[in-house]
């Protein structure tokens, strides 16, 4: 009680005499801050809405340039088969062109192993669990999304095309890296990565496997580049009929 009795009176005294023991600054912003940074949080805030504005407009001019590419391979077209919304089926044409040219892989083979996977059904699920457009495992989905920098969360959102098809071509990229070939990496795409490496070590079980799920996609893959060439080569003839009429 004393001790309070002597803080008190001190602190009188300094009252008393002027003294400016605990100086404080008057707020002149808005935010209690000095009206030249309230300008510059101002100016800062104007610079990244600017920004924002800009990247929206570079994402949307790419897009337009994946979706004519995608037209062009034949994965617009393709597409119209998961029977998603046509805003949904175009945001999935660009995520198959963008995925695939971001992991330097065909389009047209992400869609072949999608036919052969889900056969375009979004909310296809294997009896092991495997989800989605590309039949991602949710622990693999998990492990490439943290590898990619970002955070998968629950597994049904492997059910969300655009995700799916990121980390199922980065897994599918990621395994064709490793393996050494697209035969070998379609045996660990199905099987796995360990049993693959057990069942490839043996020329049976290799033999064997290889004339299943691998073929299956391989194939698929040829058609589809073949029916692709056939219709650049006849667009290519349009253009010179045009040209020359």
């Amino acid at each position: 009680m004393r001790g309070w009795t002597v803080a008190v009176t001190t602190a009188a005294m300094l009252v008393g005499t002027g003294a400016q023991a605990f100086p404080v600054q008057v707020p002149s912003g808005p935010q209690g801050e000095p009206a030249e940074v309230t300008q510059l949080r101002t100016r800062l805030e104007q610079r990244e809405l600017e920004l924002k504005t800009a990247l929206a407009k570079l994402q949307a001019y790419e897009d337009e340039a994946l979706h004519a590419e995608a037209e062009r391979l034949g994965v617009v077209e393709l597409v119209k088969a998961s029977g998603l919304p046509v805003h949904q089926q175009r945001r999935l044409s660009v995520a198959i062109v963008r995925e695939a040219q971001r992991n330097n892989v065909d389009p047209l083979l992400v869609v072949a192993v999608i036919k052969c996977e889900s056969s375009f059904n979004n909310y296809a699920v294997s009896h092991v669990g495997a989800m989605g457009l590309m039949q991602v495992m949710p622990d693999t989905g998990t492990w490439l999304a943290d590898k990619a920098g970002f955070r998968l969360g629950r597994s049904t959102n492997l059910f969300d095309a655009e995700t799916n098809v990121a980390l199922g071509t980065a897994y599918l990229a990621n395994l064709i890296e490793r393996f050494g070939s697209v035969e070998k990496a379609l045996v660990a795409y199905n099987a796995g990565p360990g049993l693959a490496r057990r069942i490839l070590a043996k020329k049976e079980a290799r033999t064997k496997f290889m004339a299943g799920y691998p073929t299956k996609v391989v194939k698929e893959f040829r058609k589809l580049k073949a029916h692709q060439e056939r219709q650049l080569t006849l667009a290519d003839q349009q253009k010179t009929i045009d040209r020359q009429g």
